[in-house]
């Protein structure tokens, strides 16, 4: 199993704001909407299917990525992503919450062999059982992307957190 590289993190390779198409740029925030809508409708099964079957998913905080390339962790395949899934469903269960994944700042470019490499920022607010909305984490997002028949799908999904600790609550898909 390949451990995710540090690529992706703000390079001067990565398009502004400004230098991304149009096109482009409403195709990835498309994806990343149904992907916010998956994950804040309860619907850990079918984050699974967003992603290629060889697809990575990996959190990690800046420091540590930045720093050492150290992740916290790392979930690749389906079976990997499944077990992902399977812990999220059991922790819903158990303890009700509601999130609101905000996802913005949308950037990508096509790579030479026709992958996206896209960055955006995400905020994560949760309500709990008391229904007190509160900040959970932000960060971004540092991705790679695939064209299939069925939309873009996940090559490698990092979420990069502006933490210097996880939120005690790791129970959420980010």
């Amino acid at each position: 199993m390949t451990a995710p590289t540090t690529e992706g993190r703000h390079d001067a390779g990565m398009p502004t704001a400004a230098m991304t198409s149009p096109g482009l740029r409403a195709e990835v925030e498309d994806h990343y909407i149904s992907y916010a809508l998956t994950m804040d409708d309860k619907r850990p099964n079918d984050w699974v299917a967003l992603f290629l079957g060889t697809g990575l998913y990996a959190v990690g905080t800046h420091n540590n990525v930045s720093t050492t390339g150290m992740w916290w962790y790392t979930d690749r395949g389906p079976g990997a992503l499944k077990e992902r899934a399977a812990y999220t469903n059991g922790y819903l269960r158990h303890n009700p919450t509601r999130t609101l994944h905000t996802i913005t700042n949308v950037r990508a470019r096509e790579t030479e062999d026709g992958r996206i490499k896209a960055e955006a920022y995400v905020v994560l607010y949760v309500t709990d059982r008391v229904e007190l909305s509160r900040f959970h984490v932000c960060g971004r997002y540092d991705d790679l992307l695939a064209r299939t028949d069925d939309g873009l799908r996940f090559v490698e999904h990092r979420v990069v957190l502006d933490a210097e600790t996880l939120p005690g609550n790791m129970g959420v898909l980010l």
